[in-house]
């Protein structure tokens, strides 16, 4: 008994997603917030066993959303079956959601999957969520005219995504994080699915800056979230990764460009297999510190005159001095695109297409293979850069 009531003390600490007064000791029980319907079951770890409501997906999702929130550490294990939930998800700090072999469904097809609220900035409303595992999806997302997020973090930080397979259309993201901060995500599959669009940028992976026209899902929340807030320390491992564009740092010239010379920090794209069918497979706007290693980088558009189909597209706009104090490095990485594989390149600003003045810093090209549809001679356009070291390139027309 003494066991019994002191793992029951341990699960109170760690889950604190609001009050669980009616948690029962004697057989581990854990209850919904209102005492009146089981949710889950306290195990020797301390985590709780997920238990959803067969046949009703909105008191499903009501009690995972009750046992994700709080701030208390807590571990919520869902069990090995398709859950189907009518809610958003909501997880509150220091929350570990464990979801190998559960599929969960989001029956409503106009809402998101796990989002959070704004309250903090400084990368404080979301800290230390960690989510493995699960298939996520929106029940008929692949035909959905609605553009949304499955998952999406704003403001946050030490948010980490492993293992997770989430799906998305091509007019809309798997995963959006808006100004968020050490963020990994590792070996996940972000992967569009539906009818294309020929000229849709929408990326599977957007690492956003947080404005008006950018995030107007922060809007809602006061002008203070969208001060052009970006995003650092953003790892992605050994991912697959499908979408219009596949993975997209963004920028934006709104607001009169008053936003264009806010740069996103160290961004690492390492081990992923990353496709852009209708754009750039990888565009990395706006970065300071870029690392992009063993990948396989394809772009498969079709208006190969353009930027829109270079394979790993990297370019800044606005006046800044961030990227000379930054290094990029391209290695190891097989990059297939149409009017380009890799371009690193300035511009004065958006709409004129004029090179700018400043610079990156020191750009290291080596030991990519690297195919360019305008031929091989094309497959590297690189402008403004203080110092160009390549090497061990090789350089096809496919």
């Amino acid at each position: 008994m003494k066991r019994i009531l002191a793992l029951a003390a341990s699960a109170l600490m760690l889950i604190s997603a609001g009050s669980l007064d009616a948690f029962a000791a004697e057989d581990r029980q854990v209850f919904n917030e209102y005492g009146n319907r089981v949710c889950g079951t306290l195990q020797d770890d301390g985590s709780i066993l997920f238990k959803p409501t067969a046949g009703d997906p909105h008191a499903t999702g009501n009690d995972l959303y009750y046992l994700l929130s709080g701030d208390k550490k807590k571990t919520i294990v869902l069990p090995k079956k398709t859950i189907k939930i009518e809610r958003v998800l909501y997880p509150g700090n220091n929350t570990t959601l464990i979801a190998t072999g559960a599929t969960i469904i989001q029956n409503d097809k106009n809402k998101n999957l796990v989002i959070n609220d704004c309250d903090k900035t400084n990368y404080k409303s979301l800290k230390n969520v960690t989510i493995k595992g699960g298939k996520w999806k929106i029940k008929g997302n692949a035909t959905n005219t609605r553009p949304t997020s499955t998952f999406r973090f704003a403001h946050a930080s030490n948010i980490t995504l492993q293992k997770c397979t989430i799906d998305t259309n091509y007019r809309s993201h798997a995963v959006e994080l808006i100004a968020c901060k050490n963020v990994t995500v590792d070996g996940c599959k972000l992967m569009a699915s539906g009818k294309t669009n020929s000229t849709s940028l929408e990326e599977a992976l957007q690492i956003d800056i947080a404005s008006k026209a950018t995030a107007p899902s922060c809007v809602a929340y006061g002008k203070k979230y969208v001060k052009g807030q970006t995003c650092q320390n953003i790892t992605v491992k050994n991912c697959t990764i499908r979408g219009s564009r596949g993975v997209c740092a963004n920028r934006t010239d709104t607001e009169k460009g008053k936003w264009l010379k806010k740069h996103h920090k160290n961004i690492t794209l390492t081990g992923n297999t990353i496709t852009g069918m209708t754009s750039e497979a990888v565009a990395l706007h706006n970065t300071a510190g870029i690392k992009v290693k063993n990948n396989k980088i394809t772009s498969k558009g079709k208006r190969t005159n353009t930027v829109y189909t270079i394979g790993l597209n990297i370019a800044s706009f606005g006046n800044t001095t961030a990227i000379a104090k930054k290094k990029v490095t391209i290695s190891g990485n097989t990059i297939k695109g149409g009017r380009q594989a890799i371009q690193v390149v300035t511009y004065k600003n958006t709409t004129s297409g004029v090179y700018g003045s400043h610079k990156f810093g020191t750009v290291t090209i080596k030991k990519n293979k690297l195919y360019a549809k305008s031929g091989k001679s094309n497959c590297i356009l690189t402008k403004q850069c203080k110092k160009i070291k390549s090497s061990g390139n090789k350089l096809n027309k496919w």
